[in-house]
């Protein structure tokens, strides 16, 4: 794999950084757009095809107002290699996720209100609905407290990613993954969509009985391929 740095970057990778630049800004604005960040909180980026370099949005920059151009580029150590901006300091959630899953190409971290309520409360988010339950078999757990920007928290995240595409950060917000950048932010959306589901279904019976092993025996037969 190719760095991108000076004379070693190529007329394709700067064809991918364009596209990729422009996909992921917009998928930004998409999540603010529905409400899953405010202000300048958040992060997204994405992977480089065939380098070892991400795109990462910069600190302190509002996912509303993003563009393409204030895209950094940093090493899978979190070291900048191109952009004038910060390095956000959630980088190394990022680096981690993107060192320990060669199949990741986007990672995106919100601040959903529904889904960090759960994680708050210490409630792990179920698919309750069979549509949700086809991206989401194995529902959202909940990563115990850590410093944002912490060694200790991208080790935690890092140790439970192998069978989860989305996390939910307790007191902090989730964190969702994806083969592309539509993918990771579609996630992303269903968490907070999950999380709406199941808190109306608690709201409105007391309690909620259901649990993943009886939702796994309850979708099992059914045809999932859809």
């Amino acid at each position: 794999m190719t760095n991108i740095r000076g004379n070693n970057t190529t007329r394709e990778t700067t064809k991918s950084i364009k596209r990729i630049s422009g996909d992921l800004v917009e998928a930004g604005r998409r999540l603010h757009r529905q409400g899953l960040v405010i202000g300048n909180s958040g992060n997204i980026s994405a992977r480089i095809p065939g380098t070892n370099s991400i795109l990462i949005k910069p600190s302190r920059v509002s996912l509303e107002s993003l563009k393409p151009e204030e895209l950094l580029v940093i090493d899978l150590q979190g070291n900048k290699v191109k952009g004038e901006s910060a390095v956000s300091r959630e980088t190394p959630l990022h680096t981690a996720i993107y060192r320990t899953r060669e199949d990741v190409q986007a990672v995106f971290h919100t601040h959903p209100p529904t889904a960090t309520a759960f994680g708050i409360a210490k409630i792990e988010i179920l698919p309750l609905q069979i549509e949700m339950f086809i991206q989401l078999p194995n529902g959202v757990p909940i990563i115990p407290f850590e410093t944002p920007g912490s060694k200790a928290l991208a080790e935690k995240i890092q140790n439970k990613i192998a069978n989860y595409d989305a996390l939910i950060l307790e007191n902090h917000g989730i964190v969702t993954m994806g083969s592309t950048i539509e993918a990771a932010c579609n996630l992303n959306l269903m968490v907070e969509e999950a999380a709406k589901i199941q808190f109306l279904a608690m709201s409105l019976d007391g309690k909620t009985e259901m649990n993943l092993s009886t939702l796994k025996k309850k979708f099992k037969k059914q045809n999932l391929s859809e």
